[in-house]
């Protein structure tokens, strides 16, 4: 049942993401969504079940972008796995922790990702508004996800409450 929740938190995640002919646009860049629901993800749930979510939501993107299918899948799985390592030696209930760690975890994946379509051919000039870019897609899901985590940490409780009182009556 969880899974199924989760299954819809992802496609409901993905058409906000790309609704609309080009895309929820802020100041000239869009935010990463689905990036920042696989590093609450990975906040949340234990490191092989984000690990998991965040392959999903990556290979939800690249089938959405259509090129360098599994690029963003491999990416999102390799910050998942850190921000999932990272937390848990840090307190994840402190606001100031989750800035922080949603903030670095979305620039680490943007650079990851640049690095990565340059290896495969894409060249982008890292000039200065690659990096204010950069620096704005991590902010606004720092901003968006500090106050997102209690109510997603929230719902997994009660989807792990559920799930087991499911098990339990058959």
């Amino acid at each position: 049942m969880r899974y199924l929740v989760y299954g819809l938190v992802l496609l409901l995640t993905l058409v906000l993401q790309t609704a609309g002919v080009p895309g929820i646009v802020f100041f000239g860049f869009k935010p990463q969504l689905l990036l920042l629901v696989s590093l609450l993800a990975a906040m949340i749930l234990p490191p092989v079940e984000a690990v998991v979510f965040g392959f999903c939501a990556g290979l939800a993107q690249d089938l959405v972008v259509g090129r360098f299918i599994t690029l963003h899948a491999g990416v999102f799985v390799l910050v998942a796995l850190v921000e999932g390592l990272v937390i848990q030696r840090f307190y994840g209930e402190n606001f100031i922790v989750r800035f922080g760690s949603l903030s670095l975890g979305t620039a680490l994946a943007q650079v990851l990702y640049l690095l990565a379509a340059a290896s495969f051919g894409l060249s982008r000039s890292w000039d200065l508004g690659t990096w204010w870019a950069i620096l704005a897609v991590s902010l606004f899901n720092g901003f968006l996800g500090t106050p997102l985590y209690r109510p997603l940490a929230r719902l997994n409780r009660r989807l792990l409450y559920y799930d087991e009182l499911l098990k339990r009556t058959g």
